[in-house]
């Protein structure tokens, strides 16, 4: 098993990609369902900015945004970070390769196989920040849109719903950003064994599918 063609090899990396872009498609299209955390944070998001829009003092919006702009800053920072270490390593195959020869069991070892896995890992780290720098724009459009002053009752309710629909799109691509952190580790498990991260891949599925759908954070926040 050298070569990513290798027929166990690709059925590994197609159950990564299924777990991953499957998942993200199904929550997509059922974003707004009432039974899963988007959906009712969404509700929340609207209730703050019917609040929110109606006092003149927005000292505790302000640093609520800025919380959360720092927390996205932090993760696409950490993203440039990993893409830097990655990089280098794709120089060095056919050293890493003779010294992990000997605790990889399954997994593939040719040269080929190693760069293309590490080509995986900086794709996913390459999306993983720039959703967060999309993110990070959209909650900067946000803070815009708050302090935008309101004419009307009907420029009101058309501000409500477009600033919780702006802020629920930023947390959507954030949330975006972080479940390409968990399927970049499972990537890592390839390095060992493809078998390893058909497992892997399916485990994550299950575990982001449960968290949205099934937690016990979506019971406290639905009640």
């Amino acid at each position: 098993m050298e070569h990513i063609t290798n027929n166990i090899d690709l059925l590994a990396f197609l159950t990564f990609i299924f777990s991953w872009v499957g998942y993200s498609g199904y929550l997509k299209i059922f974003k707004k369902n009432k039974d899963n955390l988007y959906g009712i944070m969404l509700d929340y998001r609207l209730k703050w900015m019917k609040d929110c829009l109606k006092r003149e003092d927005k000292s505790v919006d302000a640093t609520t945004l800025g919380n959360l702009m720092r927390s996205v800053s932090f993760f696409a920072s950490t993203s440039i970070l990993i893409i830097a270490g990655l990089i280098p390593l794709l120089t060095y195959g056919d050293k890493i390769i003779n010294f992990v020869s000997d605790i990889t069991f399954l997994g593939g070892k040719s040269e080929v196989a190693y760069e293309l896995k590490i080509l995986l890992l900086i794709v996913i780290f390459i999306y993983s920040f720039f959703k967060y720098t999309w993110a990070l724009r959209q909650y900067n459009y946000a803070s815009i849109l708050i302090f935008t002053p309101i004419d009307s009752h009907e420029d009101y309710n058309n501000a409500v719903i477009r600033n919780a629909k702006i802020l629920a799109n930023a947390a959507r691509h954030f949330s975006m950003g972080i479940r390409s952190y968990y399927f970049g580790t499972v990537a890592l498990s390839w390095f060992l064994s493809p078998y390893l991260l058909i497992c892997s891949s399916i485990l994550v599925f299950l575990i982001n599918y449960r968290r949205e759908y099934l937690s016990k954070a979506l019971d406290i926040i639905s009640n």
